[in-house]
Order: structure tokens, then C-alpha cells, then sequence
């Protein structure tokens, strides 16, 4: 069943379901409010010596810590990636998890989008002139200066096997995961992706899920995680369609 207010992006191509995708996740994570902890009064120091001992239990109250802050969202997220293998499995898909977050966080790259884009009309917006917003995607994009970093770490972590169109996500990990993560974590990666190009415009408009690899074939993997864990809402709506999924 469609969310209300749904409408078909089938045949519009990438570019509309991209900010479409972009504009929704931002909502949810681009607009939060500094979260008081003990790392915000040291925000000037070094962000890697801030980071405490990160373990399944403590690492969603360290995202929450880190939320506005990306070097100190960064610097987590490495130390997610360090906390990893000594984990035990149930602990490494948490942390695997908690990671999604963290590293939408850290690439800045939701909350910039969302920032420069939260004007238009989403209602309208296949209707908007496609090249002025390829252009103003590209140029937020190419100011993210660490989001190949970022990119890279995250898929480090994102535990799958196989390749290409034959990815299969680690289900102790999905099911760790929310559908909103798994989306969040989606865009970091294909974002990444566009900007490395160096031709943000082209491959926006020529991106094809049925053909992806590397980061954006997890990223396709990703998002089908989010619909089969049984995610609902408007973005997830628009991700099936975007996708082909069923």
C-alpha cells in the first residue's frame, strides 16, 4: 500500500527519486538539536582522543553524542570499525548497525543536501527544471570534503557477501538495523560515488540500480533491506518505485 500524498517516480528518472530521497532523510536527520553531553564542552580538541571505548552498549548513546558534530562523528565511526572484530556476533551487528547512522552523521552529507534543497516543493517537484537542480546537487556535493573517507569506513563495515547485483546483506545485522538507517547509509554511499566521478550531473542521471557495483550495488542492497525488514512511509514508497522493488 502507497503511503498518502505518494506519487509515482517511475519513468521520471534518478534525479527526481534521488532528492526526493534526499529531502525526506534530511528531514529526520538533518534538523536535530545539539545534544548536551560531556564531549561538547572538548569539541576544539582532537576528535579521536574524545572518543571513549565504544562497545554495543554504549555506541547509541555516543551517535546521539556525535549527532551534529561530523569530525566527532568521524572519529566514532572509526572506532566502531576498530570495536568490530573483537565483538562478539551478536555485538558486531549492533555496532555494524549503530554505524548507519553515524556515518550519515559524519559525511554531512543528508544534512547538506537537505539544507540547500529544503525549499523546493516536494509535492511539485517533478516539475522543476531537472539541470538547476543537478547543478545545485553538484555543487553541494563537491564541498564534502570528507565524504570518500567516510564512504570508504562505512562500506568496511556493512557486512554482506557476494557482488554486484548478488549482494546479500547479513540478516543478524538488517535486523539490528532501522529502514531508516539502512536508507541514510544508502545515500552516503552512492553520493560518494558521484562526487569521486568527478561528473556529479552524469552519474545522477545515468545511475541504474538494476546495473550497480561496488558502493552503489551495497547501496541497492541496502535499500532492499530497508523494504524487506518491513519498513513503511513515504520513503520507503518512493524507494520501491525508484528501485523496482516489490
Amino acid at each position: 500500500m502507497k503511503g498518502k500524498g505518494y506519487f509515482s517516480l517511475r519513468g521520471k528518472g534518478w534525479t527526481i527519486g534521488f532528492l526526493v530521497i534526499v529531502i525526506a532523510v534530511g528531514v529526520a536527520s538533518g534538523c536535530r538539536q545539539f545534544f548536551t553531553t560531556s564531549l561538547a564542552p572538548w569539541a576544539a580538541r582532537d576528535p579521536a582522543t574524545l572518543i571513549p571505548t565504544v562497545t554495543a552498549a554504549n555506541v547509541g548513546d555516543l551517535a546521539q553524542q556525535t549527532a551534529d558534530n561530523p569530525d566527532l562523528a568521524a572519529a566514532l565511526l572509526d572506532s566502531i570499525a576498530a570495536a568490530i572484530p573483537g565483538a562478539s556476533p551478536e555485538d558486531a551487528a549492533a555496532l555494524q548497525a549503530a554505524a548507519l547512522d553515524v556515518a550519515a552523521n559524519a559525511s554531512g552529507v543528508t544534512t547538506a543536501l537537505y539544507g540547500t534543497l529544503s525549499t523546493i516543493d516536494i509535492n511539485n517537484i517533478q516539475n522543476i527544471d531537472q539541470n538547476a537542480l543537478l547543478d545545485t546537487i553538484s555543487a553541494t556535493l563537491a564541498g564534502l570534503d570528507t565524504l570518500q573517507s567516510v564512504a570508504a569506513t562505512l562500506a568496511d563495515i556493512i557486512p554482506y557477501s557476494g557482488s554486484g547485483t548478488s549482494i546479500t546483506l547479513d540478516a543478524d545485522f538488517v535486523a539490528a538495523a532501522t529502514p531508516e538507517d539502512l536508507v541514510a547509509a544508502a545515500i552516503v554511499l552512492v553520493a560518494a560515488e558521484a562526487q569521486a566521478l568527478g561528473d556529479v550531473q552524469n552519474y545522477i542521471s545515468s545511475f541504474d540500480p538494476s546495473s550497480a557495483s561496488g558502493n552503489a550495488a551495497i547501496a541497492v542492497a541496502l535499500v532492499n533491506a530497508a523494504v524487506s525488514s518491513g519498513g513503511t512511509g513515504d520513503l520507503l514508497d518512493t524507494f520501491i518505485d525508484l528501485f523496482n522493488l516489490q
